[in-house]
């Protein structure tokens, strides 16, 4: 459990809801459904580094005061395996509690057909939405005969579908490999803002961050933040569902979602896959991030 509180009257509020899903992936590898369960066993190995309510952010350069801190574990949604509109629907109202209780959800999968009831919980307290995924790949399939149309290559295809949504307020980071020739003309009649993984290093991860927030927050929308393991090269992270070589340093994914995590209003973590990993170091990898997030919003 990665649970904390601070002292003084809390400020900063953070909600842990873990998703233990993996029937999306009906293409990638199974086995996120172990993700949560190891990246809450790497994320609390920290909490020993608090003292009287401070800790060294060794990599933000100062003592980070958590006493105005709350971070609270919901443990992990029951799921039905035979049902995803039951357990998805499960999800967004634990979600949707969050946010009621002003609470920043992280949600930790699973595969990435998670992202789409945190998403749906968003939208339905918010005007508009926008949303920045960190991935190697589109997951804008709409139907497949073998995938359906909820799995880990189509949550993003039925985010847009909502009607807070607009393609244009989507920004996807890390992309690389090789895609359908039909997506490359869905991608471009829609207004999706892409860029590869290549050409996010080039430019840094400031440069990135501002296209970021400008894209997704246009109009004034909400940002939800989805990073797939996978946007990282697999150098890095080995347990992912899939693997796509030239991938995002931990570095620069590092100081992107230091530079997001003031901003955004919600955030999850998916394609952990512990069964793929070395010695932890993808689900390590995750509970760095996850503490990227928290401290950069503190």
């Amino acid at each position: 459990m990665i649970e904390f509180r601070g002292g003084a009257p809390t400020r900063h509020r953070f909600a842990i809801i873990g998703f233990p899903w993996d029937f999306g992936a009906s293409l990638g590898r199974p086995g996120a459904r172990h993700g949560p369960e190891e990246i809450r066993r790497s994320a609390a190995w920290n909490l020993n580094r608090i003292r009287q309510d401070r800790v060294w952010d060794v990599e933000g350069g100062r003592i980070v005061d958590l006493s105005a801190v709350e971070i609270s574990d919901r443990g992990d949604v029951p799921i039905s395996a035979h049902d995803t509109e039951a357990t998805f629907g499960r999800v967004q109202a634990q979600v949707a509690e969050a946010l009621a209780e002003q609470q920043l959800p992280i949600v930790l999968g699973g595969d990435h057909s998670i992202s789409l009831p945190p998403i749906r919980a968003l939208a339905a307290v918010r005007e508009r939405v926008g949303i920045v995924q960190l991935d190697a790949h589109l997951d804008l399939v709409d139907f497949d005969p073998r995938q359906g149309s909820f799995s880990q290559s189509s949550q993003i295809r039925r985010a847009l579908e909502l009607p807070q949504m607009d393609a244009r307020r989507l920004i996807q980071v890390g992309l690389r490999g090789l895609n359908y020739p039909e997506m490359h003309d869905f991608c471009r009649a829609q207004g999706i803002t892409q860029l590869t993984a290549a050409e996010a290093l080039d430019a840094g991860a400031e440069a990135v961050a501002e296209r970021c927030l400008t894209v997704a927050g246009a109009d004034g929308a909400a940002i939800y933040l989805t990073l797939d393991i996978d946007a990282l090269d697999p150098a890095s992270a080995p347990g992912a569902g899939a693997h796509e070589h030239g991938g995002l340093t931990p570095r620069f994914v590092s100081a992107l979602i230091r530079r997001l995590a003031p901003t955004v209003e919600a955030f999850d973590i998916a394609e952990v896959n512990p069964l793929f990993d070395v010695h932890g170091m993808t689900a390590n990898l995750a509970s760095k991030l996850i503490w990227d997030l928290i401290l950069a919003r503190v």
